[in-house]
């Protein structure tokens, strides 16, 4: 919604700019360099609206692989440790569908062979 408003705008403006370069009685080709000039410049808008996204999509799938990460060196951590049998089983459990979430909703590199294994319980 935000860039068809964004467009009819910029349509707008642009619309009203080229009929007042028209009322100052510049030529077809100062229009033309006028119109190619607007274009310039909302393109290098976009492109740096769109690169300053791209930064913060990167830097947010980081921080989503370093939890992931973290994360599941502490559920190895929990699996491992001695506990009576019925601690281990809801641990067991837990640290199943914690993977199953992480493998779900943030992929890692072994995704692959992860998503081989059901949904646990």
């Amino acid at each position: 919604m935000r860039a068809v408003t964004a467009g009819v705008v910029i349509f707008v403006f642009l619309l009203l700019v080229d009929q007042f370069s028209v009322h100052l009685g510049l030529s077809r080709l100062q229009r033309f360099g006028d119109d190619l000039l607007a274009g310039i410049i909302v393109g290098l808008i976009t492109f740096l609206v769109e690169r300053r996204r791209s930064q913060y999509l990167a830097r947010r799938l980081q921080v989503i692989a370093l939890m992931n990460h973290h994360v599941r060196n502490a559920l190895q951590a929990i699996k491992f440790a001695h506990q009576t049998d019925q601690q281990v089983r809801l641990i067991d459990d837990a640290v199943a569908r914690i993977e199953w979430a992480l493998r779900e909703i943030l992929p890692g590199e072994n995704s692959a062979a992860q998503t081989a294994r059901a949904q646990p319980n």
